[in-house]
């Protein structure tokens, strides 16, 4: 058994015994910019919306900003994060958080291009839905995401930085966290949150994750069979709600990465589509637009987290 296989039946074994968090389904009122509780909760009958701020500090002001780690080890040592704060963001009042991760970029620069797009594409949702979005660049020498299979310090100590630094300095809702990949990205999403390699991103901490262009097979689970495979969504403690967003020209969608078959494992394990699990088939290729994440805002603003 390989040092990755024994890190990721440990974690997912972890996961399974420790105390599950809830799946809460949220009022109509909690998908728009204005979702303060304080004066909305009530309105519908039977109705329960948690809130968890993190309390940070404030932030700086609402639009465009980027954020700078500094990880020794890492990369070039420097890392970046692309952030954008909604026009209503208020410090005084927890706000709904996306994690968007690129896909594979080619170069550490254009990985820097690359993460800027996707928090510029999610920013034009974001800035009428009222939540932040952080999209971190990947450190890896090729333009992609350094995984948990090497010694640390790698991308997902970063990911954890990222989590820390942004609830240190923002008031966080730490109920809705959501985590959204494009392919390279989709397939850390789902290792993420199958296999639990970040705490602060785990089953337990993700309200829903979304995955563009990405599948199962190509880092959650590989190296598994399909029964090996099969046995991680069943053992999920929680099964967190998930949105898979995939084109019918792309080349991920049939033989020989057969993402297409990914909804039927998670539906298999537990999951119910057209409620905790969503499939969105499209008529084009590896790609993602504005128009695929307001679809994807409009699931993950269904659901929070309760502990």
């Amino acid at each position: 058994m390989t040092l990755r296989m024994t890190f990721l039946l440990a974690a997912l074994a972890a996961s399974a015994t420790a105390g599950a968090a809830t799946t809460v389904r949220l009022p109509a009122w909690a998908c728009n910019a204005n979702n303060d509780r304080i004066f909305r909760s009530g309105l519908q009958n039977g109705e329960f919306v948690p809130s968890t701020p993190s309390h940070g500090s404030g932030g700086a002001a609402p639009g465009q900003q980027l954020r700078i780690l500094n990880i020794a080890g890492l990369g070039s040592g420097t890392q970046k994060i692309h952030l954008y704060l909604p026009p209503g963001y208020d410090p005084a009042r927890a706000t709904p958080l996306v994690v968007a991760l690129h896909g594979t970029a080619g170069s550490p620069a254009i990985a820097d291009v690359y993460a800027q797009d996707v928090r510029d594409t999610w920013q034009t949702v974001a800035a009428t839905r009222g939540f932040i979005v952080a999209a971190p660049v990947a450190n890896g020498a090729g333009g992609s995401w350094e995984d948990g299979s090497g010694a640390p310090p790698n991308d997902y100590t970063f990911l954890a930085a990222v989590l820390a630094d942004l609830r240190a300095a923002y008031n966080i809702d730490d109920s809705r966290i959501q985590l959204w990949g494009f392919s390279a990205g989709g397939h850390v999403a789902h290792d993420l949150v199958v296999n639990g390699p970040v705490a602060a991103l785990d089953q337990q901490h993700v309200a829903a994750y979304s995955v563009s262009a990405g599948r199962l097979f190509s880092l959650a689970c590989l190296g598994d069979t399909e029964e090996q495979c099969q046995a991680r969504l069943d053992g999920q403690a929680r099964k967190p709600p998930f949105d898979l967003h995939l084109g019918t020209a792309d080349p991920m969608y049939g033989p020989p990465y057969n993402a297409v078959q990914d909804p039927p494992r998670f539906e298999a394990a537990g999951w119910v589509m057209d409620d905790t699990l969503n499939f969105y088939v499209f008529g084009g290729g590896h790609t993602y637009e504005a128009g695929h994440f307001a679809d994807i805002w409009n699931f993950f603003c269904r659901f929070a987290l309760a502990p």
